[in-house]
């Protein structure tokens, strides 16, 4: 029933914490042409835009670059993360972000436009997200036993709840978190709908039909922007689905991310910055697109 649906009201969210396409005409997906500008940029956040020191401030030169874009083709900027509103307002706050991204794609599910610091939500994606989600997590109980007697019985990692997973793990450390990841691997062989979202330590669950890249495919519809004028950039597992010439043709990974992204990205064509962080999404926007002798006009 739709009142027992759980999803966020619209304007307010609830806490949580391939094959190469080429449809460049000569065949390099670094060219840029004047008819094909960059109108879209997804990133993720943690491990990508920013690091996880506290209250360091973002990276300036990654904002030079956005203004300048914003300026010349009215770039879109969405953040695309893991995170829930509560936490990326908290985020964006201590970092002194200068700029504010325009759609937020928030727990890897969720479409938000953000209005004058709020963000109001698809309706449409975001109550059929919701009905989807409730309908599959009842349907596989039998695997949520698997994974809470497995993680409480032969691990050390916590087990938590909220609106968006019934089950969420937080691993120790990493050689733990690889351990339960191999583990959920195996046993989702039997529930072909449904996805574990990893970063890092962090692990949450949803339909496989809700990722980082069906967001960004969907947000462009509304935007009637291509995957040919779409630059995303993220470091983690749970970066990978956007990771896609089939959702956007630019691809950027900075220095720290994890080898599986990096292969991911190097294989299509993308670039694999040295730089890490905001430093590392600048840099590869800049060799892919050509921008840093523009943006110092």
């Amino acid at each position: 029933m739709a009142s027992e649906l759980k999803y966020p009201r619209q304007n307010v969210a609830t806490p949580w914490e391939s094959p190469i396409i080429d449809d460049s005409p000569d065949g390099d997906p670094r060219m840029l042409h004047a008819d094909s500008p960059l109108r879209l940029l997804s990133t993720d956040l943690d491990g990508t835009l920013l690091d996880f020191a506290r209250g360091v401030p973002a990276d300036p030169v990654f904002f030079e670059r956005l203004a300048y874009y914003r300026e010349q083709y009215d770039l879109v900027w969405v953040i695309n993360t893991g995170r829930w509103w509560d936490s990326l307002a908290l985020e964006m706050a201590e970092r002194a972000f200068p700029i504010r991204p325009d759609w937020l794609i928030l727990t890897e599910r969720e479409i938000y436009k953000l209005h004058h610091d709020r963000p109001v939500g698809d309706y449409t994606w975001n109550r059929q997200c919701a009905a989807t989600h409730q309908d599959l997590f009842a349907s596989v109980t039998p695997f949520w036993h698997e994974i809470r007697d497995f993680v409480g019985s032969q691990t050390g990692a916590e087990l938590r709840s909220d609106s968006w997973s019934p089950v969420m793990i937080v691993a120790r450390h990493l050689r733990e978190a690889d351990r339960i990841h191999r583990f959920v691997e195996e046993r989702l062989t039997a529930w072909p709908k449904l996805t574990v979202v990893r970063n890092s330590v962090y692990f949450r669950f949803a339909h496989t039909d809700y990722t980082k890249g069906s967001c960004l495919l969907y947000l462009q519809s509304l935007l009637g922007v291509t995957p040919r004028q779409t630059l995303a950039a993220g470091d983690h597992y749970n970066d990978l689905p956007m990771l896609d010439r089939t959702c956007a043709h630019h691809l950027v990974c900075p220095g720290n991310s994890i080898p599986e992204v990096k292969t991911k990205v190097a294989s299509q064509g993308g670039y694999v910055a040295r730089a890490d962080y905001a430093g590392g999404v600048v840099e590869g926007w800049d060799a892919l697109l050509g921008t840093a002798s523009l943006a110092k006009r």
